[in-house]
């Protein structure tokens, strides 16, 4: 069951995580990056994507748990329906995209020389769960300066997925103090896993690490396909039905009321 996500330890990760570099011009940046402490570089993180442009046309699914009993019914509107799936159990599937910002605080300069997938949990195969629910989709996308990670070597790390002069870049940025560099990024997975994750710097010569949570708690990715689930097309103001694999969606409007979650 998918409460073994949340409360058991079994998780793998099979996949490829890209990061997207966005200027800080024309970025919506929040005025105030936590924590604002010690550290030589201040967090912002967006766990939202629905709510970032990058993936304003993506698809978001989540896989519920069979044992999930909402005190409230899911709303309609795609941002509203990815805080609501989360703050229900609900763990993304296939894909966990984040928004990180991140701000100098240090008079020496900050050197994000890389980053990395810090896998704390997983399972070699996806865990089962219960319904799915779905919203987002459109016309048009949004392709952006991509960095890639494959999850599958033996150390994951960060490098740029489009070639420059034939060649890959290498991964590396420097913050001077009160500048400010944007990471979006997608994780993605075959099986199941809990991960955070972790930025290597170098400040003033010396290496430092900083690892980023999900607001204090793991990021929760799986691969499980739900062969029933419940979707919100793209346009529409109400609730459809979907099944099997790939799921294939009624046009007739359902009750959240009504929605089975085992």
């Amino acid at each position: 069951m998918l409460q073994s996500i949340s409360k058991g330890w079994w998780f793998v990760v099979g996949g490829t995580v890209l990061a997207v570099i966005g200027a800080a011009a024309g970025i919506y940046v929040p005025k105030a990056l936590d924590p604002q402490d010690e550290r030589p570089i201040a967090i912002n993180l967006v766990s939202n994507p629905a709510t970032v442009p990058t993936w304003g046309n993506d698809v978001f699914s989540f896989v519920m748990p069979t044992t999930a009993r909402p005190a409230t019914s899911p709303p309609l509107d795609c941002p509203s329906i990815v805080d609501w799936a989360h703050r229900n159990g609900g763990v993304d599937q296939e894909a966990t995209r984040v928004r990180l910002v991140a701000q100098g605080l240090s008079d020496k300069g900050v050197l994000i020389q890389g980053m990395r997938a810090h896998i704390i949990r997983r399972s070699e195969r996806p865990d089962p769960g219960g319904t799915s629910l779905t919203c987002g989709g459109g016309q048009g996308t949004v392709t952006p300066r991509q960095i890639a990670m494959n999850l599958d070597e033996a150390v994951p790390s960060a490098e740029y997925a489009t070639k420059v002069d034939g060649r890959l870049p290498l991964f590396g940025f420097t913050l001077d103090r009160g500048e400010t560099e944007v990471f979006e990024l997608t994780a993605t997975t075959m099986g199941t896993v809990e991960w955070a994750i972790d930025l290597d710097l170098v400040v003033g010569g010396e290496s430092q690490k900083v690892q980023v949570t999900n607001h204090g708690q793991p990021f929760r990715t799986t691969g499980f396909v739900s062969p029933h689930g419940y979707r919100v097309m793209a346009g529409t103001d109400h609730w459809v039905e979907c099944a099997g694999t790939p799921p294939t969606c009624g046009s007739t409007a359902v009750s959240p009321a009504e929605f089975r979650y085992s």
